[in-house]
């Protein structure tokens, strides 16, 4: 991935004045940056203090500026950095990369730290929920009676799925570790299968034959 971020200007070691020029100190605020006001009412002192309006809170000024910062004392820099992410890593989770952040105001301090969300980009061929992951697969009306074999798509690859004779509308078969890792460790989710039947909207003649036939011995059946 690649980072912008604000880091000292190394020209002017960050004091944002050209190469051997120094900023001048704000007389009106003596460098604070700040206006203070002190006076008595009714014996209590009152102390107001607000942004000093000769320099506007810089505390200072500078006459030549730095032309690589343009005065402002810091850049902006952008870096490659290779972030490892963890496997069965949950969606929007934050991971922590120590080091690669801003750069501190104070010459002595540590850069503060990249915090990078993960999102996990839609798979047409899941849902995700967790470590699980969650598939419709259409069957034929004959399929769903008689018993079947499908093949499924997993995350290695295709596997076989053995559809038990019987299977009934919106029943949900399992293919054990086919899932995501679970975070942290090596164990695997599963993979569910939630079976929808087709039922033909259109029939040619044999198959009409066939539609009836099964009809009246079901009928009979249920007498």
């Amino acid at each position: 991935m690649r980072v912008a971020r604000v880091e000292p200007c190394l020209n002017c070691k960050g004091s944002g004045a050209k190469d051997g020029t120094q900023p001048r100190t704000c007389k009106t605020c003596a460098g604070t940056g700040r206006k203070t006001v002190t006076r008595r009412e009714g014996g209590i002192t009152v102390q107001q203090i607000t942004t000093c309006p000769e320099c506007v809170g810089r505390g200072q000024f500078i006459d030549t500026p730095c032309p690589k910062c343009v005065g402002r004392g810091e850049v902006e820099r952008e870096e490659k950095l290779t972030v490892k992410i963890p496997a069965g890593v949950e969606d929007g989770m934050t991971l922590r990369v120590p080091g690669r952040g801003v750069a501190s105001t104070d010459p002595r301090g540590k850069p503060g730290d990249l915090l990078v969300i993960v999102r996990s980009k839609t798979d047409p061929r899941f849902e995700r929920r967790g470590e699980h992951l969650w598939r419709v697969e259409t069957l034929e009306v004959a399929d769903a009676a008689l018993g079947a074999s499908l093949e499924v798509p997993t995350l290695g690859g295709e596997v076989s799925l053995k559809i038990p004779p019987g299977t009934q509308p919106d029943a949900i078969l399992r293919l054990k570790g086919k899932g995501l890792p679970h975070f942290g460790d090596s164990e695997r989710g599963d993979l569910y299968v939630r079976i929808q039947v087709h039922v033909p909207e259109s029939l040619s003649f044999e198959e009409r034959e066939l539609y009836e036939r099964l009809q009246s011995l079901s009928r009979k059946k249920h007498k």
